[in-house]
């Protein structure tokens, strides 16, 4: 199928040779007929001198229009030019003057109207050769040319003969290039409206299967590739929802093992952590009881790893519904204290707006976002946020004071166990990127410097099909 609409691309091309080819046969053409109805007036103007009488024709003067000898002569080209089915016979001085004109309308020695335009033909002529002019249009809007040739006596050349031909073969050619541009002009026109339309149809497919490419590769698996028709385009979607559910299937079974795991280190941790506090309890030197608190320091922080483990392999299953972003914000806000420890922190939130989103998950995603930039603000700071509206999604920036992310490492935040911090196990971005799919929504890096990073999560702000 892709063929055929290659090959129908290929029509505007094609028709623009035709056309390219018809202009130049009808240009050989027209030379062709041109130079043969040249030829035949150049002949018969030729034949024309052989028969006149150039000493008796050379004593014409003006006002012998009403003598014997000029009528006869008069009429005798006048028959000529019905026999040899000219238009017009005049014979010609050197200087240019009308000695007979076939059609009357010349007087006796009047200078010739076409002397100016066709001096080089009669110069030609009285030189002893025939020639013929160009074409040019009379008073009735009609194609005309004009042969020459010399009269001549006892080797003498006395004036030029002039013979005019209809050039209604090239009139009728002219008309067929016209009728050719105009042919040309509308099958362009449909060639190129039929190629807009193929090229629309064609990259509509693509465009979308670009879009699932770049969702795919952000990380949203859970969109499937739009599949339409039955080309190699169709094909190619269809391969492309193959391997993103093959990569889904993929990721879902390491979850499942990352759960599992996890549950099992779960179980041995409690066990530690009740028997370390039963030995801080009863221990009796404080050294004792120092050892003790920092085996459950460190067991907190296992069973804190380990839920980021649960977090990130649970199956996730939005629930959503209205939310609105600042009481969430205010509410994570609060959770942060802990962390925030003796640093000075400032929360500063602008702009209001409401999510439809899951609001454990849009909890789960402001909190990590708000972490992020409390763990990168070692000086602590003014970590800041923007609620706005664009079309259809509510977005929240937030913006911290901290070092930066290096550019290196900016396109590999969102990738699962990728972290440059001491503690921790790159979860907190990946987690965000997997709900905020789940929600239909995205997260971005916008901008990260030395002067610290700006990240934007948009979510919908009403439900598929919804209307607010």
């Amino acid at each position: 199928m892709i063929r055929r609409r290659l090959t129908g691309a290929m029509l505007a091309p094609l028709l623009l040779v035709l056309l390219t080819g018809g202009i130049y046969l009808h240009d050989r053409l027209a030379e062709t007929l041109e130079t043969e109805l040249s030829s035949k007036l150049e002949a018969l103007a030729a034949a024309i001198a052989q028969d006149m009488d150039a000493g008796l024709i050379a004593q014409l003067n003006p006002g012998d229009e009403e003598t014997r000898i000029y009528k006869n002569l008069r009429n005798r080209l006048q028959n000529l030019a019905q026999v040899t089915d000219l238009q017009r016979i005049m014979l010609l001085s050197g200087s240019g003057r009308v000695w007979l004109d076939s059609a009357g309308e010349s007087p006796v020695l009047s200078l010739y109207v076409r002397f100016g335009s066709d001096r080089r033909e009669i110069d030609q002529a009285l030189q002893g050769r025939t020639a013929g002019s160009t074409l040019f249009r009379g008073s009735d809007g009609r194609l005309y040319k004009s042969a020459y040739a010399p009269l001549q006596q006892g080797g003498v050349i006395h004036g030029v003969v002039m013979v005019e031909g209809s050039a209604q073969s090239l009139q009728l050619l002219h008309r067929m290039q016209r009728t050719l541009l105009q042919i040309g002009l509308f099958a362009v026109l449909g060639a190129v409206a039929m190629a807009w339309l193929l090229a629309a149809h064609l990259t509509r497919p693509i465009a979308q299967l670009r879009a699932a490419a770049v969702k795919i590769g952000a990380g949203n698996l859970q969109d499937p590739v739009p599949i339409q028709g039955r080309d190699e385009v169709a094909f190619l979607g269809r391969t492309m929802d193959e391997m993103r559910q093959a990569v889904l299937t993929r990721i879902e079974q390491q979850k499942a093992m990352l759960a599992g795991v996890a549950h099992e280190i779960r179980n041995p941790l409690a066990g530690i952590e009740l028997f370390a506090g039963l030995v801080q309890d009863e221990a009796e030197s404080p050294a004792m009881q120092q050892k003790a608190a920092r085996i459950l320091k460190e067991t907190q922080h296992l069973k804190m790893l380990v839920q980021q483990f649960l977090e990130y392999a649970r199956p996730v299953e939005a629930k959503p519904q209205t939310c609105a972003v600042a009481a969430v914000w205010q509410a994570c806000c609060e959770l942060l204290e802990a962390e925030a420890g003796k640093r000075p922190f400032t929360y500063e939130l602008t702009g209001e707006g409401e999510a439809w989103a899951d609001p454990h998950h849009l909890q789960q995603m402001v909190f990590n976002l708000l972490l992020n930039a409390v763990q990168s603000m070692d000086k602590g700071g003014c970590i800041t946020g923007a609620v706005s509206r664009e079309g259809d999604n509510v977005c929240l920036e937030i913006s911290d004071q901290g070092h930066g992310i290096p550019e290196a490492d900016q396109s590999h935040i969102f990738e699962p166990f990728f972290s440059r911090k001491e503690k921790g196990m790159g979860l907190g971005l990946a987690m965000v990127q997997n709900l905020a799919a789940a929600n239909r929504g995205d997260i971005r890096l916008v901008a990260s410097t030395e002067l610290g990073s700006r990240f934007r999560l948009c979510l919908p702000c009403r439900a598929a099909g919804r209307k607010v």
